[in-house]
Parts: structure tokens; C-alpha cells; sequence
């Protein structure tokens, strides 16, 4: 790993961009993405149990929609749920 990084400044524009683009692909298939209208799950007590819907995808936070209220909810606390 740590030869890799030293050997960037050797690469050329191409394939450094290349690199990038595999690294921004390989960040997505391990981190899925939130996405409005996605079914989700919460790490609350408030909401155990209960599978809501984002509503909008904000910076940091997610609002989720549970029996008709919605939350404001941090993106590390939720849970995608595939049905």
C-alpha cells in the first residue's frame, strides 16, 4: 500500500484519472448510497422496529417519513432495508 502512494507522483494525468475512477466506483459498491423514496430502517428507540421512508437527502442528516411524521435523522444512524 504504502509503495502505491509513494509511485503516484510517477503516474501520468490518465491514469491518474483512471485510478480515481475505480476508486469512486469501488467507494459506491461498498457504501450504497441513501436515495429519496428508499425504504429504510433507524438506530433509535423512538423508531424501533418501524421501517420508514426518506423523503429528502440532505448533507448530513436524511428526513424519514414513520406513520405519517417525519424525522430528521442522521445518515450514520439509518439503515437501508431491502425487501
Amino acid at each position: 500500500m504504502i509503495k502505491e502512494i509513494e509511485n503516484l507522483h510517477r503516474m501520468s494525468i490518465n491514469e491518474l484519472t483512471n485510478l480515481k475512477a475505480q476508486i469512486d466506483q469501488m467507494i459506491q459498491l461498498k457504501a450504497p448510497s441513501l436515495r429519496a423514496g428508499m425504504k429504510c430502517e433507524v438506530n433509535s428507540p423512538r423508531v424501533a422496529g418501524m421501517i420508514g421512508e426518506i423523503i429528502k437527502v440532505n448533507q448530513v442528516k436524511c428526513k424519514v417519513k414513520f406513520d405519517g411524521q417525519t424525522w430528521n435523522v442522521p445518515k450514520s444512524m439509518i439503515q437501508p432495508v431491502f425487501e
